[in-house]
């Protein structure tokens, strides 16, 4: 500790100042009215000094003093103004400084909306400041680096990005926000008093929902655009651990409405609010413990933290935990409604079904953690196991959304409820028909579904009134099957996904509306349904249907590729320039432009860089992303035992040799080469051989048994030219592929991705729909 930084000052002055604040709102929380002023008063300056260490950290920033580690290691000379902003939060330090910041201004809110329950709420809020105050303490942030330097290591290249400068504050925001539903929730059990909790916490749920949602939204936009990988979303062990609390925000949402209505769920509800937090606190164990380092591109290293960060997260468990148990009996809570055409069993249903999302995805991500304990080998799950469980749960989701806009609260009855779900029922049995009729061989799933459609049809019959109510969803899945029909999908989950996505959109552009035009602080709920319809659309068209080409570019000779014509005009600059950009000439239908992905060496990280180019149409995106640039060699192909290396648009890894004898003479020996190739998506083995045998003159001769490579519409003939024993390696020829080359070229990746826009607009369509929300139960609060 450094007494002489005024950063160091203000940590300490925040840590004692935080206590007594703790200590005197616990005081007035116990009827000693006289502690109020000291209370405020400390808080006061608790903030103030977390706001006075944040400012010092930027002015070491931009006066560049790198005496200081954690400026000497996220900023240098040369780094622009944006990026030295952003450098802030670079780092574990000051992430967690950027946390307590956010904390600090939070807890007005609390002083201000908490009610009844401020003096308790307060009191746990202190403890949470002092859990990040003492980290702070532990990993500070003003650390001296030794001997100062000259000039700093700069910010991490992936995180020199607009997005970057945006997207962690926003996060960090849903992340503290989180803290004040589970200290109003735990302030009520210390209290046992339920009266007001819900319409004082729902606010905060809504806002926490809402800075998750667009930090989730921002991390994908900023992965799809930067890495160079081609997706938003790899079911990361670290984007899980934003997306978990954030469907777990969403079902709690739905929970306490239900609450709100009828006063069920009110136990469920209290533990989600503490779940919901406790989350956060895992997900930052998980990744600033080191736990995932080897598992997660996102993951901090252990900077001797872990023993703080689980202390955190059993000492809030324990008393969660304590407090729920010790009152449970006083919390009364209301019978839910199990009418299935009820609008409370489709709310009860949709939070249930977030809440199997986030469990799976929590039991998953963990498993590293898991294994681990366990006493095995420290693994992760990929991205197939994740997708197994987020198919079909996203299908029930679409088949929520497409049903809830048509129920309501009111007793059902058949005539009136029936109307309205006709849209839907119909619609689904028709779509199920046409899936099995024009997609599947089974006999068995056509006779099913075929029935389905029947005894559809016949519903509808039944009632000739419905029939009007009929046509505008028939015609939405109608044409939405054949639409995908047209586009080659011929898999019957997707089409089911697909149709039944569409029916939510529409069922819920309906309401949404007509709630906008009369009560547009009431449509919250419908707009963030309809974006959700409108992202899942988006999400599967673009995964499942993306398509990808890998082209070799010689400099200066065109190809085509995903309907453009691309030539490689060599690099801007040399390839150990920061930034350093790939020439690109494009031609599209005629159209020509340019095009300039980044293709770098970075020193800091060890390897190359890369980031794509977009070329954006409103139904698809075209996808630019460099590998490699080959400079000009007339070196052998040379392939190391388990080592991939690229040639063209082929990667080639050798498994090993495989010794035997021919079969035409005992006295000769077959040598064959293992090995793995992958191209456009396909993998083969290939096995080129040589044969050493005595001839019939008697004296050793070598007879080479090349194999076939077939890469896209080209085949190439693979052939061992060299076996290096010794090196546990071997040298190949492949004429027309491995050939030596006079001039460099580029190895591009190409893909196209369907209807990505949907995946953006759906994404700010819940996020405005969440917003929404939030300011129909602010307005409550403030009314109340």
């Amino acid at each position: 500790m450094d007494w002489q930084s005024p950063g160091e000052l203000c940590i300490w002055f925040a840590l004692t100042f935080n206590i007594v604040a703790g200590v005197a709102f616990a005081l007035r929380a116990l009827g000693n009215h006289s502690f109020e002023p000291l209370a405020r008063r400390a808080y006061h300056v608790f903030a103030v000094s977390v706001a006075g260490a944040s400012v010092w950290l930027y002015v070491l920033f931009f006066t560049h003093n790198y005496a200081f580690k954690y400026v000497y290691e996220y900023s240098e000379r040369s780094q622009s103004f944006l990026y030295i902003l952003s450098a802030f939060w670079g780092g574990q330090e000051g992430t967690y400084l950027l946390w307590l910041l956010f904390n600090a201004v939070f807890g007005y809110l609390l002083i201000r909306n908490a009610a009844q329950h401020r003096y308790w709420a307060m009191t746990v809020y202190a403890t949470v400041n002092l859990f990040f105050l003492i980290l702070l303490v532990r990993l500070s942030p003003f650390a001296y680096l030794g001997q100062p330097a000259a000039d700093g290591m700069g910010l991490n290249p992936l995180l020199r990005d607009p997005w970057m400068v945006i997207h962690p504050p926003i996060m960090f925001v849903g992340y503290s926000i989180a803290a004040l539903p589970f200290v109003i929730a735990l302030a009520a059990l210390i209290k046992n008093d339920f009266s007001q909790w819900n319409k004082i916490a729902f606010p905060w749920v809504a806002v926490t929902a809402a800075g998750l949602a667009a930090g989730n939204i921002l991390g994908g936009f900023w992965a799809y655009k930067t890495l160079g990988w081609g997706g938003y979303w790899g079911w990361d062990p670290v984007e899980n651990s934003s997306l978990v609390p954030w469907m777990v925000s969403l079902a709690l949402l739905h929970g306490m409405i239900l609450e709100r209505r009828s006063g069920a769920l009110r136990r469920t509800n209290l533990a989600l609010s503490a779940v919901l937090f406790l989350l956060v606190v895992y997900g930052t164990f998980l990744t600033r413990s080191g736990v995932l380092q080897d598992f997660s591109v996102h993951s901090f290293t252990d900077l001797g933290i872990t023993g703080l960060l689980v202390g955190f997260m059993l000492f809030f468990l324990v008393m969660s935990a304590g407090l729920f148990v010790f009152r449970t009996a006083h919390i009364h809570s209301g019978d839910l409604n199990f009418n299935f055409f009820g609008r409370e069993f489709l709310l009860f249903a949709g939070m249930v079904t977030l809440l199997i999302f986030g469990l799976e995805v929590a039991i998953w991500m963990s498993l590293p953690l898991l294994t681990k304990a366990f006493g095995a080998s420290p693994r992760a799950a990929d991205i197939a196991t994740y997708n197994a469980f987020a198919q079909p749960l996203s299908v029930v989701i679409a088949v929520l959304l497409a049903i809830s806009p048509f129920a309501n609260f009111v007793p059902f009855k058949l005539e009136n409820w029936g109307r309205k779900l006709a849209i839907v029922s119909a619609l689904a049995v028709m779509c199920a028909g046409l899936l099995a009729l024009f997609a599947s061989d089974d006999k068995a799933v056509v006779a099913v579904t075929a029935l389905l459609a029947v005894l559809g049809l016949g519903m509808a019959l039944w009632r000739k009134d419905w029939l009007m109510p009929l046509a505008p969803g028939l015609a939405v899945g109608l044409v939405t099957v054949v639409i995908c029909l047209i586009s080659g999908v011929r898999e019957p989950l997707h089409l089911m996904f697909f149709s039944v996505a569409a029916v939510a959109l529409v069922s819920n552009a309906r309401l949404m509306v007509d709630f906008i035009r009369t009560k547009w602080l009431a449509a919250g709920g419908h707009i963030t349904h309809f974006g959700f319809a409108v992202m899942i659309i988006g999400v599967l068209a673009s995964s499942a249907f993306s398509t990808n080409q890998k082209v070799v570019l010689p400099r200066g000779e065109a190809k085509s590729a995903m309907g453009f014509q691309i030539t490689y005009n060599g690099l801007a600059q040399k390839i150990a320039t920061p930034n350093n950009e790939v020439l690109l000439s494009l031609d599209h239908g005629g159209t020509k432009f340019e095009g300039r992905p980044q293709l770098y060496f970075s020193e800091r990280m060890g390897g190359l860089m890369k980031k794509p180019f977009i070329s954006r149409a409103l139904l698809h995106d075209t996808y630019f992303s460099p590998e490699e640039v080959k400079e000009p060699s007339d070196e052998p192909l040379i392939l190391k035992k388990g080592e991939p290396v690229v040639v063209g648009p082929v990667t080639l890894t050798f498994l090993g040799f495989e010794i035997g004898q021919h079969t035409d003479t005992i006295s000769s020996m077959k040598v064959t080469a293992k090995l793995e190739s992958k191209s456009y998506d396909k993998t083969v083995s290939l096995a080129p051989a040589r044969i050493h045998k005595t001839g019939p003159d008697g004296q050793p001769m070598m007879v080479s048994e090349p194999d076939l490579l077939v890469a896209g519409e080209q085949a190439y003939q693979v052939e061992i030219q060299s076996i290096l024993a010794d090196q546990g390696a071997v040298t190949l020829t492949i004429p027309g592929l491995s050939d030596p080359m006079s001039i460099d070229q580029l190895i591009l990746d190409v893909s196209n991705k369907p209807l990505i826009n949907l995946v953006w607009a759906g994404a700010f369509l819940i996020l405005i729909g969440t917003i929404t929300a939030f300011l129909r139960r602010h307005n409550d609060l403030q009314t109340q």
